[in-house]
């Protein structure tokens, strides 16, 4: 039962990290386009689970794409947040107002802009979870094909 709770664990983990490095390896092919920083601040209206203020980096950026205005609005895919906004100020002081910088767009749906594309490492580290499938899928082995390790049961006889 353990074995096949290792391999079931393992395959969830694993198809998370192939499908992260999937959606980051489909945008090498993105094109990138010049942008300006329009606007960039710290949010800290929301709040965490427990309570305390959550940080969001909020930044705007305007591009062109085949003769087309677009407003971008995302420094990454997925929000860039922090329980600390020390750890935001570095981006807040990378990209002032104004700043000409280069942003990455797919060019199938333009609207689906960022500045920094996702990390590929998800790949590099797929190796983890496949430990456990196979160690997992080794003692559902041994469990199936076990040979006994005791012998032949005595055969006793009535007198």
């Amino acid at each position: 039962m353990v074995g096949l709770l290792l391999v079931g664990v393992g395959w969830i983990f694993v198809t998370y990290l192939w499908n992260a490095y999937l959606r980051a390896a489909r945008m090498d092919g993105w094109v990138e386009a010049p942008c300006r920083i329009e606007s960039i601040s710290i949010d800290d209206t929301q709040f965490n689970q427990r309570g305390l203020p959550k940080y969001v980096l909020r930044i705007a950026y305007r591009y062109q794409w085949r003769g087309h205005d677009y407003v971008g609005e995302r420094y990454k895919r997925l929000p860039t947040e922090a329980g600390d906004p020390r750890k935001l100020k570095r981006r807040l002081d990378q990209y002032p107002v104004g700043t000409e910088t280069v942003c990455h767009l797919d060019p199938d749906a333009p609207e689906l802009v960022v500045l920094k594309k996702d990390s590929k490492a998800a790949l590099y580290t797929l190796w983890f979870p496949c430990v456990f499938i196979v160690g997992g899928a080794g003692m559902v082995w041994s469990a199936l094909f076990r040979k006994s390790t005791r012998g032949p049961s005595p055969v006793t006889r009535d007198p």
